[in-house]
């Protein structure tokens, strides 16, 4: 009996300190969670001197150092990694996460300007760990750290060389330089990183005055792009040291290199896409004064001006847009020049000169493709001046002309926007009468275009400012809402606001009433659309639970994706020292991070693994990898995953029936350590940041616009040095805003200072960050109102009233869905 006793002690004990132990672990994978890095570190210090075996175990020890890390205790972080990785004989645990080790010192030291031990741990790691799914980022830093260290015919070997990147003899061999069949004989591709390579290779050959062999890199670089549309940085870095070994670093930038005119031309097509203005000038001027015959001149002169607009100096760009007047009459050229003039004119104020421009061209180019833009034009700039009578002869002569064509429909909301602008109801909801009655409003695919949703929200908005309200809620009602309806959730808005208002509210009421009479209707679909009426007035969370039970029947509402989330990770704490498994190396190490919590480095390792052993992707599997991927701060793959799934929901499905995970997965919070180092101190939102940065990149932090636009916030060279001023960033180079941290710091003090123009204006503030803050205050003086359901009608550029409705769209669920702190409500 008393050995039975025992036993059973035993067993309890044995129990409550596993029991103890996985609650531990429960504990620090709620911190991780919630990103409490100070909760995490202190629990883990405390685990290591009362048990350290279990500390040691379970690779806590790798936990704490990147906790440490995150926290930015560098030197917590330096110590625990390097014990890690050292290993002694008397240690309690198999180091299985020990290629990440190194990975972190070398980051850590690389930092810090110690750029010999960086390499000795990235070495390390390679001989180590060759299979690493590290391994190709360790190359490409280790090229990169033998390149800041001045060692650049190591560089050069390391490209040439068949040996392994590990060897330590390889980095001191003598460099025999190939000839130029082998040259590039490793680096054939033309990817990405293909193409970084060879700046690296080109810019070695030209430190130790190797030019001719620069000279082929370089070469090489600017004539195989992968869109020659689009020249991509390594392109830009091309044509700046040919230019470079052409003309010296004595006369670069001053003197265009003697090249032909065709060679002159790519590499200024090169500059200007890159927007590096003063450069491409340099070439397409010496095309002009060194080719008089060639067929490059027209364009040269022209984009010359253009490149004087892009930087604000419309000044000058006429001059040259007049030229191009002068010296090609004829060609096609010159009523885009003619067209450039006037608005150029526009820019500077001077509204009788580019109103004149505008006519001429009218009168030179009256079968123009866009020749409605030159009518429209002049109505926007007598708008500006104030002579709206004026702006709505042009409107009247507009829709004339254009009669049966999409520009009266365009003109015609024009006329609309000028009487909302004087207060004139009356004519405003006339004319929004008619125009719902035409085939085609623009959309966004037009300058000045409008929609349905629109015109309906306007035309509500009209009505309540007559005091007509009963009709004015009837048409906010029939404005579907739904996650990407910016229109029906203004209109939802404004009847919140009118049942708030004691003046208002017995419309609403009486509405309801209605409503609910016809309830009993047996049709689901029509009870569907008179509930969802109902919550959009009461915001009811009895309605929301009817509605929900209403879309079992619907089948388009039963399409909403259905997933499971599986496991992985290994899931209970160790006791004792884990023996060394034959498993596949990626799935041991996916399963030791994922039982850390450190999605960011387990979820590529186990997406790795299943990809090598060739699983079937299932639906819930690749579900899995996205929700992994999304805790591991990389969204973009959460996103482009989800969002297929949802294409084919109906547009008014209620958002807050949208299931939890799926909502986090359409509208991740990656960075949120960034977001609130940098956002709240310069009082910006940070759902605000994370709206713009979800429309601009879709959280790809590697991107590249077809305007040149950079990083998670996309943000162009001229905008990007004037932050890095403002920060006092010296040597900022446009490459860092593919550094998450960096681009989230240039977007909050970006739009922090757009907040300052248009204090409380998120939409203003949208509208500015993508069509420029400029415009935006124009189109604001237009309509005389702060209010955005007047004044987001007036913006002109498609795309940025498109902009807005999605920046905004997403915004308002950003704010359903977490808090300031980025913490899910």
């Amino acid at each position: 009996m008393k050995n039975i006793l025992l036993n059973l002690i035993l067993l309890f004990c044995i129990f409550a300190i596993k029991t103890a132990a996985q609650d531990f672990h429960a504990k620090i994978e709620s911190a991780i969670e919630k990103k409490d890095y100070q909760t995490a570190i202190s629990e883990l210090q405390n685990l290591e001197k009362s048990d350290n075996k279990t500390f040691e175990f379970n690779n806590y020890d790798y936990l704490l150092a990147r906790m440490a890390e995150k926290k930015g205790d560098f030197a917590l972080a330096l110590a625990n990694y390097a014990d890690y990785e050292n290993n002694n004989e008397g240690s309690l645990r198999n180091p299985v996460l020990r290629e990440y080790a190194l990975w972190h010192l070398s980051q850590i030291v690389g930092a810090s300007g110690n750029l010999m031990l960086e390499r000795i741990y990235l070495q390390k790691l390679m001989l180590t760990a060759p299979d690493s799914i590290l391994s190709e980022a360790v190359k490409t830093r280790i090229i990169h750290n033998l390149f800041e260290s001045g060692n650049f015919e190591e560089v050069i070997a390391k490209f040439h060389s068949t040996k392994d990147f590990s060897s330590e003899k390889n980095s001191k061999m003598i460099v025999v330089i190939p000839a130029q069949d082998k040259i590039l004989g490793n680096l054939t591709g033309n990817d990405a990183k293909t193409r970084e390579n060879l700046v690296l290779l080109g810019e070695s050959y030209l430190q130790i005055e190797k030019k001719e062999e620069a000279r082929q890199v370089f070469t090489k670089l600017v004539k195989t792009l992968t869109n020659p549309a689009q020249p991509d940085d390594f392109a830009l870095a091309g044509v700046k040291n040919l230019d470079l070994l052409d003309v010296g670093s004595e006369n670069f930038g001053k003197i265009a290199p003697q090249l032909t005119d065709n060679e002159n031309y790519r590499r200024a097509l090169i500059y200007q896409f890159n927007r590096n203005f003063p450069l491409a000038r340099l070439h397409f001027q010496a095309i002009v004064q060194r080719f008089p015959n060639s067929a490059f001149i027209a364009n040269s002169l022209y984009q010359i001006g253009r490149s004087f607009v892009q930087e604000g100096n419309f000044s000058q760009a006429i001059e040259w847009f007049e030229r191009v007047q002068v010296e090609f009459p004829n060609d096609d050229i010159a009523r885009d020049a003619l067209s450039q003039t006037a608005s150029a004119y526009s820019r500077l104020n001077k509204p009788k000169e580019a109103i004149l421009r505008y006519q001429k061209f009218i009168q030179t180019y009256p079968n123009a493709d866009n020749l409605e833009r030159a009518y429209l034009n002049i109505v926007d700039i007598l708008r500006d001046q104030g002579e709206n009578a004026e702006a709505l002869k042009w409107t009247a002569r507009t829709q004339a002309d254009f009669k049966g064509k999409l520009p009266e429909a365009i003109a015609f909301f024009a006329q609309v926007r000028i009487h909302i602008s004087q207060n004139d109801w009356t004519n405003a909801l006339s004319d929004l009468s008619v125009l719902l009655t035409f085939p085609d409003l623009g959309g966004t695919k037009v300058p000045g275009g409008t929609n349905k949703a629109e015109v309906t929200f306007l035309k509500g908005l009209a009505l309540e400012n007559l005091n007509r309200f009963p009709e004015a809620i009837d048409v906010y009602l029939s404005i579907p809402d739904g996650r990407n309806e910016y229109y029906g959730w203004r209109a939802t808005e404004r009847l919140q606001n009118l049942s708030n208002d004691e003046k208002t509210q017995q419309f609403i009421q009486v509405k309801i009433i209605q409503l609910s009479r016809n309830s009993g209707i047996l049709i689901p679909n029509e009870n569907r659309k008179i509930f969802q009426n109902v919550y959009r007035l009461t915001r009811s969370p009895e309605t929301l639970k009817i509605i929900k039970s209403l879309y079992v029947n619907l089948p388009d509402y039963q399409k909403i994706p259905n997933f499971k989330l599986l496991e992985f990770g290994r899931k209970k704490v160790l006791k004792e020292k884990s023996e060394i498994s034959n498993e596949n190396h990626h799935k041991i190490l996916a399963d030791e991070l994922l039982f850390l919590g450190l999605y960011d480095e387990g979820t590529p390792e186990l997406d790795l693994y299943l990809r090598q052993s060739q699983t079937k992707i299932t639906d819930n599997l690749a579900f899995t990898l996205a929700t992994f991927y999304e805790r591991g701060d990389m969204a973009n793959k959460a996103v482009s995953f989800i969002e297929p799934f949802w294409k084919n929901v109906p547009a008014d499905y209620e958002i807050e029936l949208i299931p939890r995970e799926q909502i986090e997965l359409l509208y991740p919070a990656p960075y949120s350590d960034s977001l609130l180092q940098f956002a709240p101190p310069k009082n910006v939102d940070p759902r605000f940041v994370l709206s713009i940065m979800r429309q601009e990149s879709r959280f790809r932090p590697d991107v590249k616009s077809y305007a040149a636009a950079r990083g998670l916030m996309q943000f162009i060279s001229t905008t990007a040095n004037q932050i890095a001023q403002e920060l006092n960033r010296e040597n900022f180079k446009q490459d860092e805003l593919y550094n998450p941290p960096t681009a989230i710091l240039f977007g909050s003090q970006y739009l922090s200072n757009l907040f300052k123009q248009f204090p409380n204006q998120p939409p203003a503030v949208a509208a500015s960050y993508n069509g420029g803050e400029d415009n935006m205050a124009r189109w604001l003086t237009r309509v005389k109102s702060d209010d955005p359901d007047r004044y987001v009608s007036e913006i002109v550029f498609s795309q940025s009233k498109d902009y807005i409705y999605k920046v905004m769209a997403a915004y308002r669920i950003y704010q359903m869905f977490y808090d300031e702190n980025l913490k899910t409500k």
